[in-house]
């Protein structure tokens, strides 16, 4: 895919469980103006504007939705982006224990490894998208073990593969036809805030 075909905000879909309205009551105490748009089974989020509200470095939008927590009331939820040249996927599961999972694939390497981040299990990925009954974990495995092709062909091909909706989301970003939600002051003010004085304490213990 060429780079005059990538839309501004970049190659960004979460896709989360409930309506689109309650949805948007989660996504305005985020960082980033979004879109929200109802599918199938889901409702997908998309960025608005390729930069979020707060101050940098946490200003790459792409970036503050892929890390967003989603409260439980809307998970399972699954992320798919194209950051730094690389696919990135993460999977939040449903439960009451909030843990964020990731796999990255780079052009070239295949996944890569990333000791930072809780790896995704292929059996995760199907389970979460309810795909048992047309996939299976080592289809997955195998799909992400080809280093061959670009990043976005290697998301749009994993969504086929679960039966996932919202690919033209994931290809061209949202229109104006749906709803879009922006990031409460309170929201913004209250993250500012935060890394100020976080800042302000690694400067003191730097003394």
């Amino acid at each position: 895919m060429g780079d005059d075909q990538t839309p501004l905000t970049g190659h960004g879909l979460v896709l989360v469980r409930g309506s689109a309205a309650a949805s948007a009551r989660w996504v305005r105490r985020g960082l980033a103006a979004v879109r929200v748009c109802p599918l199938q089974g889901w409702t997908g989020v998309c960025l608005a504007e390729d930069r979020a509200r707060a101050v940098a470095p946490y200003d790459v939008g792409l970036e503050i939705l892929a890390a967003r927590h989603v409260p439980t009331r809307h998970r399972p939820a699954i992320g798919l982006f194209v950051i730094d040249g690389c696919a990135v996927v993460t999977v939040q599961a449903r439960g009451w224990r909030l843990e964020q999972r990731w796999l990255v694939w780079e052009p070239g390497r295949g996944v890569r490894r990333t000791p930072d981040l809780p790896a995704l299990p292929a059996a995760l990925v199907v389970d979460v998208a309810g795909a048992r009954s047309r996939t299976t974990p080592a289809e997955v495995t195998e799909h992400f073990a080809d280093p061959g092709g670009e990043p976005l062909d290697v998301l749009v091909g994993l969504m086929r593969l679960l039966g996932l909706p919202g690919e033209e989301l994931l290809r061209d970003g949202a229109d104006e036809s749906h709803l879009r939600v922006d990031p409460s002051p309170r929201s913004i003010a209250a993250f500012d805030a935060l890394v100020a004085e976080e800042s302000a304490h690694r400067a003191e213990q730097d003394l």
